[in-house]
């Protein structure tokens, strides 16, 4: 994303420029690197998916009424991928060593406000084409898609889903997305890491109206933290973006209030209107570096064996989901 009209303000250190970096000596080929991603993100998967059915199955047989509390979901997920699926991860990533990434860049209350706008903009354009896709599938299979997100806000405790969803989901998630595989695949430069970081935080929702939104949102939270080297902004802007899509909506939504639901439509539409013009205005400031040299050929980046697991599981679990 561009920056905004105080860019250079001598406040700001976010100053970007053109330019090229040496790789990282490594003891590990940079095909084999891909391949180790694409590998140990399915290996966490299963890993999480192995003790959610596991923890579930032992539910139905001890405490089968736990199935239906309005907590049970949230703490599924919660063992999952906090408690197995991102130590999982964090241990395998090891083996792989880290790229060289610049000094960390501060961004002013403003600049991070403008960046928000930007990713509340295109999460809600790219969920509207995920509506749209959803609703060609149900027309012509006759079938109504499932929401696993609907379902699991909407049948969760709500308190628990907030806490979860505002402040756990994404320090876990940007941990494992924008600090853990982003930092493996900068030596790759910029535009890479970006978009196999993005595509893979989209994949890892497993389903499909989520994929499309998570994606943008992704690539967005990934450029952002190549920009400044520091995390913590892209963790604010999860945060502040899940607290009005898991809390602020869904709770003015249950209660169908007139007043509200104008307010929603009215930030929905403002949001995408403003957003989309400070992307505009501000798009060619969009810097992005890359090695010297290509580091591997263009097809290897999706062409190994790890991470074509990774897609081949992703897409069978959204195909399971979706037409659940």
């Amino acid at each position: 994303m561009g920056d905004y009209r105080d860019y250079n303000d001598d406040n700001n250190d976010l100053m970007q420029v053109d330019e090229t970096y040496d790789a990282q000596p490594v003891t590990m080929s940079d095909r084999k690197i891909l391949s180790y991603c694409g590998l140990y993100l399915s290996l966490m998967t299963v890993a999480v998916f192995a003790v959610q059915f596991l923890l579930s199955a032992i539910f139905r047989i001890f405490i089968p009424d736990a199935i239906e509390a309005s907590w049970f979901n949230v703490i599924l997920t919660l063992v999952g991928i906090v408690g197995v699926g991102l130590p999982v991860f964090v241990k395998l990533m090891k083996k792989i060593p880290d790229s060289e990434i610049g000094e960390k860049r501060n961004v002013s209350l403003v600049k991070l406000l403008g960046y928000f706008i930007i990713c509340v903009a295109f999460a809600y354009i790219a969920n509207i084409a995920g509506l749209f896709i959803s609703a060609f599938i149900e027309l012509i299979k006759g079938i109504e898609v499932a929401n696993p997100l609907e379902n699991f806000i909407f049948n969760s405790n709500m308190v628990l889903v907030v806490i979860y969803a505002v402040i756990i989901a994404p320090i876990v998630e940007e941990l494992i997305f924008r600090k853990i595989l982003l930092d493996k695949l900068r030596r790759f430069g910029d535009l890479p890491a970006i978009l196999i970081t993005g595509l893979a935080f989209g994949i890892f929702h497993f389903n499909l109206l989520q994929f499309f939104y998570a994606t943008v949102i992704g690539i967005m939270f990934a450029y952002i933290t190549i920009r400044t080297n520091r995390i913590i902004y892209a963790i604010i802007l999860h945060m502040m973006m899940n607290f009005i899509g898991a809390g602020v909506v869904p709770l003015i939504s249950a209660n169908q209030n007139i007043l509200g639901m104008a307010l929603v439509t009215i930030w929905f539409f403002g949001t995408m209107t403003v957003g989309s013009l400070l992307f505009i205005l501000n798009a060619k400031k969009i810097r992005l570096n890359k090695p010297i040299k290509p580091l591997v050929r263009k097809r290897d980046y999706i062409l190994n064996p790890g991470t074509m697991l990774f897609i081949a599981l992703g897409i069978t679990i959204i195909v399971l989901t979706t037409f659940q």
